[in-house]
């Protein structure tokens, strides 16, 4: 396995997908708020419309590496799977491309390793050899280098640019998690209130709608597929008036062809309200659902929270 080795990494749908104005984040380090402050209306609406985007994967995720190949500008890109994104498109993990001088060796911030993991919607991981630091993404985890001690301001951890620390306060260690409840995940979720859409987005730096509530979910402790129309399938189905908070709501309207597709997720927060990432140069909101555009194109309801066990989750897939 190979890991991420910059704060996030676009997952591609082909080395040739990349514009010109995407060049900043296929750097190393990527320069993410450099990227979404050069992209317009036009060029975000491009990479939903045109499908260049894939997903976002953060510092140390693990990626198997499948095949390499050079564009024409000589530079050098892997076609990866990713274990921790179930996907419908590969049995492995979600697939796509990303640039080689954006991964590093190594096997990354496996499933169960001793780990703090990000849950401020950012953090600074600072004290990187060079005097380097770098902005992390909300979810981001990385491999404990020390034990902690109570009371302590700062958690050493291993990355890929070697050993730096986080800020206590912004992070979660080993035995210490979120409830498994929909107040959890309202309270998580309210964080990003007016964050801007970003279709593929999967970090703190931008969401799309299934990117939102993958993240949210991961937070609780319940692995989600990456897209809607995979989380559709998972989770326990409730009837559309059954709905009650935590569970997800999809959406579905017709494709080119004239079917009906789910093609957007919410997470509803009780009292006829949900939140979500609503779509291409819109922001994070939360909205009443009734009168509303989405109120006639509800399709589907699942539960992944226990509603007679609180804090436990339904195995996904149920």
């Amino acid at each position: 396995m190979s890991c991420v080795g910059v704060s996030v990494a676009g997952l591609w749908a082909a080395p040739q997908a990349p514009r010109a104005v995407d060049a900043p984040a296929l750097e190393n380090p990527a320069q993410l708020e450099r990227w979404l402050s050069a992209l317009d209306d036009d060029s975000r609406l491009a990479l939903c419309r045109d499908k260049l985007l894939a997903t976002q994967l953060l510092l140390d995720t693990p990626v198997e590496i499948i095949e390499r190949t050079t564009d024409n500008l000589g530079s050098e890109w892997c076609r990866v799977v990713v274990p921790s994104q179930p996907s419908s498109l590969d049995a492995r993990g979600y697939p796509g491309w990303v640039p080689a001088a954006q991964l590093a060796e190594g096997e990354g911030c496996i499933a169960g390793a001793e780990a703090a993991m990000v849950v401020a919607p950012i953090a600074w991981l600072q004290g990187l050899p060079r005097g380097r630091s770098l902005k992390l993404s909300f979810l981001t985890r990385l491999r404990l280098a020390a034990p902690v001690a109570d009371g302590a301001a700062r958690v050493r951890v291993e990355s890929p640019l070697g050993q730096g620390w986080l800020p206590r306060d912004s992070v979660q260690l080993p035995g210490e998690c979120f409830p498994a409840t929909a107040a959890s995940l309202e309270m998580l979720g309210r964080r990003f209130d007016g964050l801007r859409y970003l279709w593929a987005g999967n970090s703190s730096f931008g969401y799309d709608c299934s990117g939102l509530v993958h993240s949210l979910f991961a937070a609780i402790g319940i692995r989600l597929p990456r897209d809607a129309h995979d989380q559709v399938e998972t989770g326990l189905p409730v009837a559309l008036d059954a709905r009650r908070a935590g569970d997800l709501l999809f959406f579905e309207k017709p494709n080119n062809e004239g079917r009906l597709v789910v093609d957007h997720v919410a997470l509803y927060l009780g009292d006829d309200r949900m939140l979500h990432s609503p779509t291409n140069n819109a922001r994070i909101e939360c909205r009443r659902l009734a009168g509303s555009r989405y109120e006639t194109q509800l399709c589907a309801v699942r539960r992944f929270l226990d509603p007679g066990d609180p804090g436990t989750a339904i195995p996904a897939g149920t």
